[in-house]
Parts: structure tokens; C-alpha cells; sequence
């Protein structure tokens, strides 16, 4: 009897060990299951998701190209009906530290440096350029008349369309300076291209620019060349020119043009204002710098 009793108390031990070990395995299961599950849902959705951001851009599109809406109004359409995504690239935007770093190591250590227009210490030519948008739009203007002897930037820029959209991040910086500085910066943005249709795609930046701190935007009489007495290189995207009391302070040479304000020419602007450039760096740093509200001059 006592066998049977020894017996039977081990096969339910047993009995009761793989019932547990199956329940385990049961549940390890249905985990998989669920994560498996709530991943391919979580791919279905993102793939919605996408299919639905690119239908919605092809409707908006074809409104555009009938003329029904600008681009502009295109672009509110899309960050009103996916307000999450355009939330998450302006957080990403505000995020990046802005850089404003010393102009003379601009170039450092570079064994052949490109120049292009006049260089420090030179005096400034007036040369003749077309109002190219707002009030002086096809007006003959001298930037450098109209600067006054104020501090000034001259972005000499061609028509290769990244650089041209790299202006923004650089007019958001003008705009963040204009709002602290109690000095006046005088800022031309003068178009090079053989033939003034080459920015017409570019057209809906230029009011933005405007807006956001660059006082004029010509083009030059002398089509991509610039101005005669510049001596411009015409292989490269954008030359910064940086003066103080008419003469030539800093010049920056950049090949490619760039997506953001480069961290030298931020600093070159913070010497010509004859602010540090560690104070200018948080006036740029402080939240967002698009969307503000310039101070009269």
C-alpha cells in the first residue's frame, strides 16, 4: 500500500511539473505571439501611414500644378493633417546648437584656399545690381550705397538650388541677431547666373528671407561673373563678404554653399557688430529661431 501511495504521489509530482512546464511554454507562446502581432501591426501602421503621406502629397500636388493653391498653402495643408511628423522635425531643429566660432580659423591649415572677391582691408567698389523681389523688385540699386557705412554682409550666391535653400537657417541667425543687437546690420543677397530664370524656382523663399533679416535681394548686371571689380570665382556656390566702415573685414569662400549658417561667418558677424561671440551663440540658442517677428529698424 505504502508503494502505491510513493507511486502515485510521484506521477502527480511529475504530472504537475509538465503541466507547469506546458502552461510556461503556453504563455512564452502567446508572448511571441502578441509581440509579433503587435509588431506587424506596428509596421502596418507605419506603412498606412506612408502611403497615406504620399497620396495626400500627390492631391496637394496636382492642386499646385493646376493652380489652385500656392506652395505655400501646400505646405500648411501637409503640417495641419500630419501635425505629429512636422512637430517632431521642428523639435528636431530646435535641438541643434548653433555654433558661432572664431572667423580667423576659417580655412585653417588649408593648403590652397580658394579666394574669391575683394579680402580684408580692401575697400569696397559700389557696383550696380536689379532689385530681384519686394519693393525693389527691378529697381537699379547700389548695395553699397544703401548700407550707408552700416556694418555689412554682401552673400554673393549662384544658383545651385541646396545652397540657396541653406539661406534660410542663415536668414533665421540674421533674424535672432537683428532682435538683440542694438547695431544695424546691413545684409544684400545678390544673385550670379547668366540668366535670371535659373531662381525662379526658388521664388517662394526669397519674401521668407526678406522677412527674416536680409534687407535686399539684386541681381547682378554682370550676370554670373558679379561685379568686374570683385574678382569673383564663378566656380564657387557662395563668397561672404563682411565689411565695417566701407573696407573689408572678414571674406569666407564657401564651394559647395551650405544647409546650415556656417559657425565663421556667424562669427565674423559678431565682429562686425562688436558683440562676443559667446553671447552672440545664445542669442541664437535661445528656442526656435524661425517665426519671429523682426524689430523695426
Amino acid at each position: 500500500m505504502k508503494i502505491l501511495t510513493l507511486i502515485l504521489a510521484i506521477t502527480i509530482a511529475f504530472g504537475s511539473s509538465a503541466m507547469a512546464q506546458n502552461n510556461d511554454e503556453g504563455r512564452a507562446r502567446a508572448e511571441r505571439a502578441e509581440r509579433g502581432e503587435r509588431a506587424e501591426r506596428g509596421e502596418r501602421g507605419e506603412r498606412d501611414e506612408r502611403d497615406a503621406r504620399a497620396a495626400f502629397r500627390e492631391k496637394v500636388g496636382a492642386l499646385v500644378e493646376a493652380g489652385k493653391i500656392s506652395r505655400e498653402e501646400a505646405g500648411d495643408l501637409y503640417r495641419t493633417a500630419f501635425q505629429e511628423r512636422s512637430r517632431t522635425r521642428r523639435q528636431y531643429e530646435n535641438k541643434r546648437v548653433k555654433e558661432v566660432k572664431a572667423p580667423e580659423l576659417f580655412n585653417k591649415g588649408v593648403q590652397n584656399p580658394i579666394f574669391s572677391g575683394p579680402q580684408p582691408g580692401e575697400k569696397l567698389v559700389s557696383f550696380q545690381a536689379v532689385g530681384f523681389v519686394g519693393e525693389l523688385e527691378e529697381q537699379m540699386l547700389d548695395p553699397i550705397a544703401m548700407a550707408n557705412n552700416l556694418p555689412q554682409l554682401i552673400v554673393f550666391q549662384d544658383d545651385g538650388g541646396a545652397s540657396i535653400r541653406g539661406l534660410y537657417d542663415l536668414s533665421g541667425s540674421l533674424s535672432s541677431i537683428d532682435l538683440q543687437s542694438d547695431v544695424d546690420l546691413h545684409v544684400s543677397l545678390i544673385l550670379l547666373s547668366d540668366d535670371p530664370v535659373a531662381f525662379e524656382p526658388y521664388s517662394r523663399i526669397f519674401p521668407t528671407l526678406l522677412k527674416n533679416g536680409i534687407d535686399v535681394i539684386a541681381f547682378s548686371k554682370e550676370g554670373r561673373e558679379g561685379p568686374g571689380a570683385y574678382g569673383l570665382d564663378r566656380t564657387v556656390s557662395q563668397t561672404f563678404v563682411l565689411a565695417k566702415d566701407g573696407k573689408v573685414v572678414h571674406n569666407f569662400v564657401l564651394p559647395q554653399g551650405g544647409v546650415y549658417a556656417d559657425p565663421h561667418v556667424l562669427g565674423g558677424i559678431a565682429d562686425i557688430i562688436g558683440e562676443k561671440r559667446e553671447t552672440v551663440q545664445a542669442w541664437l540658442n535661445q528656442g526656435t529661431t524661425g517665426g519671429r517677428e523682426m524689430r523695426r529698424r
